[in-house]
C-alpha cells in the first residue's frame, strides 16, 4: 500500500507497515501537502479538472484576457463540498487553526498574508469569548436561546476542517449548515456543471441569524414551533365533507369507499362550496344581546313551575287600606315574565289579529262602563268612576244623569268624574263634533276649565272633587280597572293619570307593546312570528339554543351557506310559530324551537339525500330519529311548544329538500331529486298558505284537545302557567 492509498483509506501514519520512520512519513507528508497546494502534485483527473477551473476563476478577476467562451463556463471545482464544522477523528490530525479561522464567506479571490490571518484569528477569539461570557450571563438570569442563535466556542472554531486544504478551500459547502433557515431547506437548489450531482464549490449564502424577528428557525426551537402552529392551523380548510358533519362523526356512520372513489362522486364532491357559518355567528349574537336588554329591563320573573301569590297593603279608590294579591305565572327557564315577554314580541295571537272571544270579554267591561257615574264622597275626600253597586249610599253620592236629572244638552249617560263636555276646551263638543251621549266614546279632555263655583256647591261638583281612581291597563287580555296607583303598580300594570275611564286608553295595544296598531281596534303584528325567535324564555332556554345552533347549524352552514340556512330557519321558524298561533292562540311562546327543529330536519335529509353513500343507511336514519322523538317527549312539558316543534320540522323538511346541496348518484337519480324539489318546494308554500288561511279567515279559538299535544296536565296545576284562561265577565268594577 503506498501513501497515496494510505491517505485516501484514512489510515493513521502509526498504522502504515513497513520500515518507514516517522520522520519519513512526516517528510512524505509535507511534499504531498506542497505539491498539491500549489498544483503540481500527482493528481487524478477529477483534481486536474478541479485546478483547471480554479485557474479560470482567478484569471477571469483580473481582466478581458479571457476568451469569451471560457468566461461563460461554470468555475465549480468539481470537488464535494463539506461542512466544516461537522468534525470527525480524522480532521484532527489535518486541519490548521488559519483553515479555521476562514470558515466564512470569501471577499476576496488573492489569498491573504499570514500575518493578517493571525491578526485575524486572535481577533475572532476574542469576540468569540466575550460573546460566551455574555451568553453564560443571559443563562444564568433564565433567558432561553434558540440553539442556532448561539456561537460556536473556541474549541470548535479551533478544530479542523475535513478536506484537508487550507483557507481556500475551507470557506465551500456541500452539505447543509446546522443553522440554516426552514425556507432555505425549501429553495430550489441551482444546478452545477455537470448535472444536478456534480460536485463543485460555490460561496456559502448569507444566513440571517436565527433569533432575529420575523426570520424562521431550526425545527423546535424558538418560535418556530409555534409559529408553524398557528399557521397551520390557519391555513386548515376544514371543510364539512357531504354526509358526515358532526352528527355522523358522534354517530360513526360508515361510508362506502366504492361509492366516494368513483370519478363523477368525487367531482360532485369536490365542486360542493365551503362556507363561512356567518349567519349562524349573526343570529346567535343577536339573541345573546336581546335576551340581556331584556333581563336589564324587565327583570326575572319568579322561578318554578306553578305560580307565586304577591300581597301587599295598598290604597284603594274607596280610601280604605286592605290587603290585595297578585298571582304571577313561574318561569320555569329563568327568565322575564310572561306579559314581559309578549312586550317584547313574544308569540301571542290576540296581538296578531281581532280576537272574537277577548273582544267579548273586553265587551263586559264596555257596558259596565257605560251605566256608571260618578261616585262623590259626602265629606268631600274625592270621588271616582264606578257603578251603582260600588257607590256607597251612606257614605257617598252616585251622581247619575238621567231624563230627569239630565246633563249638558239633554245628555243621560254620565257623570264622568273630572271630564265634562261643558268644560272641555280641547276637543271641544261643539258642531258638527258634539261629543256622543255614549260615554265609552268621549276622547280624552287634554284642556279643561274649572267651574266658577265655591266649595261648598254641589252643582257640577264631579269636576270639582279630587279624583281617587284612573285607568289602570294590566294582565294580557286587555284588562282594565279603575284604581290607585299604589293598587296598579302591584298589579305590574300601566296607570293613566291623563284618562278618566278605561274606553278612553287601548290597553290590549298597550299590551302587546312592539309598533302600534295601524287600527286600534285591529290588532295587527303579524311580524311577532319572526321577532320570536329572537327571544328566549330564560337563561337555560338561551344557552341550548346557543348549544345548538353552535353544534349542528353552524356545521350544516358550512355545508350550505349562509343564504340556504337562513331561508331554512327563518321559513322553518315562522311556519311552527304560526301553526302555534293557530292550534293554541292564548299561549305565550318564544324562542327558536321551530327553527331548530327545521334546522334538525337537515340532518335528515341529508342521510336520505346520499344513503348510497352509507354502508347502513337505515342505521344512520334510526340514529338521527330517536333524539328527535326524544325532544318531541319533551315538548309535552311546560312551556315546550310542541306544535312548534312538528311543524317546523316538517317545513324545514320540505325546504331542505329544495334547497340544500345534492349529489346525484346517475343520470335517474338526478331527475328523480329534481322533482322532489319541485314537490316539495310547492308544498311548503302550500302549507304556509292553509295556515294563514286558517289563522286569520278560520281561527280555532276554543281547541279544547289542542293543549294536550303540548302539555300533558299530570297534576291539576301542572300546565296553568302556560294556558290563558278567558275571562268570562267583566273586570270594570272587581277592584272598586
Amino acid at each position: 500500500m503506498d501513501e497515496n492509498q494510505e491517505y485516501e483509506g484514512g489510515s493513521s501514519p502509526t498504522s502504515a507497515a513497513g520500515s518507514k520512520t516517522k520522520m519519513q512519513q512526516y517528510k512524505s507528508k509535507a511534499r504531498k501537502s506542497i505539491a498539491e497546494f500549489f498544483g503540481v502534485g500527482e493528481e487524478d483527473e477529477k483534481n486536474a479538472m478541479r485546478w483547471d477551473k480554479r485557474r479560470l476563476r482567478i484569471a477571469s478577476s483580473i481582466g478581458k484576457g479571457i476568451k469569451e467562451e471560457y468566461l461563460q463556463q461554470d468555475f465549480t471545482d468539481g470537488m464535494p463540498l463539506k461542512d466544516p464544522f461537522a468534525r470527525t477523528s480524522r480532521q484532527m490530525s489535518r486541519a490548521s487553526t488559519i483553515s479555521a479561522f476562514g470558515a466564512g464567506p470569501r471577499r476576496d479571490t488573492r489569498k491573504k498574508s499570514v500575518i493578517a490571518m493571525t491578526v485575524k484569528g486572535i481577533s475572532q477569539i476574542s469576540a468569540n469569548r466575550q460573546e460566551m461570557m455574555r451568553k453564560k450571563s443571559f443563562k444564568q438570569q433564565g433567558q432561553s436561546f434558540p440553539r442556532q442563535s448561539i456561537r460556536p466556542t473556541v474549541e470548535e472554531i479551533m478544530r479542523p476542517t475535513e478536506d484537508g486544504f487550507s483557507l481556500v478551500d475551507d470557506v465551500f459547502y456541500d452539505e447543509r449548515p446546522a443553522g440554516i433557515t426552514q425556507h432555505a431547506k425549501a429553495a430550489p437548489k441551482p444546478e452545477l456543471a455537470g448535472g444536478p450531482s456534480a460536485p463543485g464549490w460555490r460561496r456559502k449564502p448569507p444566513q440571517a441569524l436565527p433569533s432575529t424577528p420575523g426570520e424562521d428557525m431550526t425545527d423546535g426551537f424558538g418560535f418556530q414551533k409555534i409559529k408553524d402552529r398557528v399557521i397551520q392551523s390557519a391555513m386548515v380548510r376544514d371543510k364539512r365533507q357531504m354526509g358526515m358533519g358532526i352528527m355522523g362523526a358522534m354517530t360513526r356512520r360508515r361510508l362506502k369507499s366504492t361509492v366516494l372513489m368513483t370519478k363523477e362522486i368525487k367531482q360532485q364532491l369536490d365542486d360542493i362550496d365551503d362556507h363561512r357559518p356567518y349567519f349562524t355567528y349573526w343570529v346567535t349574537f343577536v339573541q345573546i344581546v336581546i335576551f340581556i336588554v331584556s333581563l336589564a329591563v324587565y327583570g326575572i320573573a319568579p322561578i318554578g313551575i306553578q305560580t307565586t301569590i304577591e300581597s301587599a297593603n295598598v290604597r284603594m279608590p274607596n280610601l280604605a287600606i286592605q290587603t290585595e294579591t297578585h298571582i304571577e305565572k313561574d318561569n320555569l327557564w329563568i327568565g322575564p315574565r310572561q306579559a314581559d315577554l309578549i312586550h317584547l314580541g313574544a308569540k301571542y295571537s290576540p296581538c296578531m289579529r281581532i280576537d272574537e272571544n277577548l273582544n267579548t270579554a273586553i265587551g263586559y267591561d264596555r257596558v259596565e262602563e257605560r251605566a256608571s257615574a260618578c261616585c262623590i264622597r259626602n265629606d268631600g275626600s274625592g270621588c271616582v268612576q264606578t257603578v251603582k253597586a260600588g257607590c256607597s249610599e251612606i257614605l257617598s253620592r252616585w251622581e247619575k244623569w238621567s231624563s230627569d236629572n239630565h246633563g249638558p244638552d239633554g245628555r243621560t249617560g254620565g257623570s264622568v268624574c273630572g271630564q265634562d263636555p261643558k268644560y272641555c276646551n280641547n276637543p271641544s263638543s261643539t258642531p258638527p263634533f258634539e261629543w256622543s251621549d255614549d260615554i265609552t266614546k268621549w276622547p280624552i279632555c287634554t284642556e279643561t276649565a274649572k267651574p266658577n263655583q265655591s266649595v261648598a256647591s254641589t252643582k257640577d261638583q264631579h269636576m270639582s272633587c279630587e279624583i281617587l281612581g284612573r285607568p289602570c291597563c294590566f294582565g294580557i287580555q286587555g284588562e282594565c280597572i279603575i284604581t290607585t296607583r299604589e293598587h296598579c303598580d302591584l298589579k305590574r300594570g300601566f296607570f293613566h293619570d291623563e284618562a278618566a275611564l278605561c274606553s278612553q286608553v287601548n290597553c290590549f295595544q298597550e299590551i302587546c307593546g312592539m309598533i302600534p296598531f295601524a287600527n286600534p281596534d285591529a290588532p295587527d303584528q303579524f311580524y311577532r312570528l319572526w321577532t320570536s325567535l329572537f327571544l328566549h324564555g330564560g337563561i337555560v332556554h338561551l344557552l341550548i339554543t346557543i348549544l345548538f345552533q353552535m353544534w349542528i347549524m353552524r356545521d350544516l352552514e358550512k355545508l350550505m351557506g349562509a343564504i340556504r340556512i337562513t331561508i331554512i330557519y327563518i321559513g322553518s321558524g315562522v311556519a311552527g310559530n304560526l301553526a302555534s298561533c293557530t292550534f293554541i292562540p292564548y299561549q305565550v311562546e318564544a324562542g327558536p324551537s321551530g327553527a331548530q327543529f327545521g334546522v334538525a330536519a337537515c340532518l335528515l335529509v341529508e342521510v336520505l339525500q346520499s344513503y348510497q353513500m352509507y354502508k347502513h343507511p337505515s342505521l344512520a336514519i334510526l340514529k338521527l330519529i330517536g333524539p328527535l322523538f326524544f325532544f318531541f317527549i319533551l315538548g309535552l312539558l311546560p312551556w315546550l311548544d310542541n306544535w312548534a316543534h312538528i311543524f317546523g320540522f316538517f317545513f324545514g323538511f320540505l325546504l331542505a329538500f329544495s334547497l340544500m346541496p345534492y349529489v346525484s348518484f346517475g343520470q335517474y337519480d338526478r331527475r328523480r331529486k329534481i322533482i322532489s324539489i319541485i314537490v316539495c318546494l310547492g308544498g311548503a308554500i302550500g302549507l304556509f298558505t292553509i295556515l294563514v288561511l286558517i289563522f286569520y279567515v278560520a281561527p280555532l279559538t276554543d281547541c279544547q284537545w289542542c293543549i294536550y299535544l303540548n302539555c300533558i296536565p299530570f297534576t291539576p296545576d301542572f300546565c296553568d302557567n302556560m294556558a290563558v284562561k278567558l275571562k268570562k265577565n267583566a273586570t270594570y268594577s272587581s277592584y272598586i
